[in-house]
């Protein structure tokens, strides 16, 4: 209390202390009761954090777990990695496949005859590069359609070996031209842009020197076999790739084979003629082990993490932070009440946590039990997706599902063909509301069903029966969760409740530090004219001692 600045002056009395003493002992209960009460507020917030967060990671394992696109998921295993690399794309499903690879697919490379250097003159004029296949006797050139020729016009300046080269790779033709040094002088050599049979190069020049085909001035770095102008040398040739799959032949010009196999890319690294490389295109069970494993171990986390919050330590006497909190119990009750809801899908074979192998403890934790988790695997992996993802079913058997979006609601759609020409035409409804196709096989909803759609394999118009969408165990648990954590659910409802009673609490203890500065004021004035009222009387009392020490001496004195 900076206003107690002295003790009393005629009294002696220590103003400063008595004051502040006084003024500890009103204000103390008050401070304490809004440490407390901040304390509170304070651990309860750090506890709302702390559920918010684990449901927070529990939701990140749930969203993973409710995508059907993940239990779609292929791998691939290889007998020969080294030689053979396979790439899942959209499409792919299981198979395995006995592959050998013959022959690699290759650029032609041409070389010209040795200049004296790479500075040297070699002519003017211009020369063209076209692209195409020989004839396996040389006798014809056809033209590539897809890839247009090269033409580069030289000129004086332009002429040496290096300005040549460099003409040709800043074009945008892909030909690589490079500068090569032997025994005997500079050669300029040539590399095809793409590897394969078309892409190899025909080479002719339109000469100042008025000769095309003499192999002096530009005519040196002709080339063309057809006409036996070979004033370039071929020093490797081109080749497509040969491949057999399951037996039978192929051939690309490519080492990149993207459509052999719906939905895989075949990447040929090494030619191994006779030797089968086995490739097998399977279900990534690991992949869906794992997400299993994560959704587990976030659910216990997210489950320990409650229990701590609400518990009591007889021994310590000490309560969780939410202990007998209403709302926590409630979530506590609805999660334990999931892991136990069962399949909607009476055909599944999975139809509880449990037929996969993971059980609930007394703790209300989750256990797996290994073997039985990879058994339920191994039987009814099909069946894996739909437990625990947002799934739909056709009643008709020429309707397959396409997609089904994560905002379908789960429920059943009446399907109507309104009118279908395989191919070329689709129309009709799904669940009322009109559906249309842009290619004559697709039917896609509008409005709120615009992502749901279906794949119409057969049959004709009229009602088709229904699809049925339903939610699976992953999906039901987010939905728990986004209502929680939504920016108008009760958590962040409850977060803002309590940072806006820490700060009134900061007001109260404004408050209070006024009146601890009022108080203060108030007795000192009381104390100091207490201290005045003293002095007073000191001086009172030393007047009359005076006199009365004086009386014995006029008696005296009259005597």
């Amino acid at each position: 209390m900076s206003g107690i600045s002295s003790p009393g002056v005629g009294s002696g009395l220590d103003i400063k202390s008595i004051v502040e003493a006084l003024v500890k002992a009103e204000i103390t209960p008050a401070k304490n009761r809004i440490d407390r009460h901040e304390a509170d507020l304070v651990a309860e917030l750090s506890a709302l954090g702390q559920v918010k967060s684990a449901l927070s990671k529990l939701q990140s394992s749930l969203i993973k777990l409710g995508d059907l696109k993940q239990f779609n998921s292929l791998k691939t295993t290889l007998s020969d990695p080294n030689a053979l690399q396979a790439t899942i794309g959209d499409n792919a499903i299981d198979g395995h496949y006995d592959i050998e690879i013959i022959q690699l697919a290759a650029k032609q490379n041409l070389a010209s005859g040795a200049f004296a250097n790479a500075s040297s003159p070699v002519g003017q004029g211009s020369l063209t590069i076209e692209f195409g296949s020989y004839s396996n006797d040389l006798s014809s050139f056809t033209l590539n359609a897809d890839k247009d020729p090269l033409v580069i016009t030289i000129g004086a300046g332009q002429s040496s070996l290096v300005a040549i080269r460099d003409a040709i790779n800043n074009s945008d033709s892909g030909v690589q031209a490079a500068i090569v040094q032997d025994s005997q002088g500079a050669r300029l050599t040539l590399s095809s842009p793409s590897t394969g049979k078309s892409y190899e190069m025909r080479i002719t020049v339109n000469d100042t020197d008025g000769n095309n085909t003499n192999g002096t001035g530009l005519s040196a770095l002709a080339y063309d076999p057809t006409t036996g102008v070979n004033s370039m040398l071929q020093t490797a040739e081109a080749k497509d790739s040969q491949f057999k799959i399951n037996g039978l032949l192929l051939t690309e010009s490519s080492n990149r084979i993207e459509n052999a196999i719906a939905g895989i890319t075949l990447d040929l690294k090494k030619a191994q003629p006779g030797t089968l490389i086995s490739l097998g295109v399977e279900a990534n069970r690991a992949q869906t082990t794992s997400l299993i494993r994560e959704f587990v171990k976030q659910f216990n986390d997210s489950m320990s993490s409650l229990n701590n919050l609400t518990s009591y330590d007889p021994t310590t006497k000490k309560a969780g932070s939410l202990q007998g909190d209403t709302g926590i119990r409630n979530l506590k009750f609805s999660l334990s009440a999931l892991v136990s809801d069962v399949s909607q899908d009476a055909s599944s074979p999975l139809k509880t946590l449990a037929d996969l192998g993971i059980k609930t403890t007394k703790s209300g934790l989750l256990e797996i039990n290994e073997d039985q988790l990879t058994k339920a695997l191994d039987m009814h992996y099909e069946s894996i997706g739909a437990f625990f993802a947002k799934s739909a079913k056709a009643s008709d058997s020429n309707v397959k599902i396409n997609l089904v979006g994560a905002d379908i609601k789960a429920g059943t759609y009446a399907l109507t063909i309104d009118s279908f020409n395989p191919g070329v035409s689709l129309s009709g409804t799904i669940g009322g509301l009109i559906a249309t196709s842009s290619n004559g096989l697709t039917l896609k909803g509008s409005g709120a069903y615009k992502n749901l759609s279906v794949d119409i394999t057969g049959g004709g118009i009229g009602a088709r029966g229904n699809i049925t969408v339903t939610n699976g165990l992953a999906v039901k648990f987010n939905d728990l969760i986004e209502q929680l954590l939504d920016d108008k659910g009760s958590l962040v409802d409850r977060t803002s409740s309590l940072n806006n009673q820490i700060e009134r609490i900061a007001e109260d203890r404004v408050q209070l530090d006024y009146r601890t500065q009022e108080l203060g004021k108030r007795y000192l004035k009381q104390f100091t004219a207490l201290d005045g009222l003293l002095s007073q009387m000191q001086s009172t009392s030393n007047f009359l001692s005076q006199q009365l020490a004086n009386l014995p001496q006029l008696t005296l004195n009259k005597r």
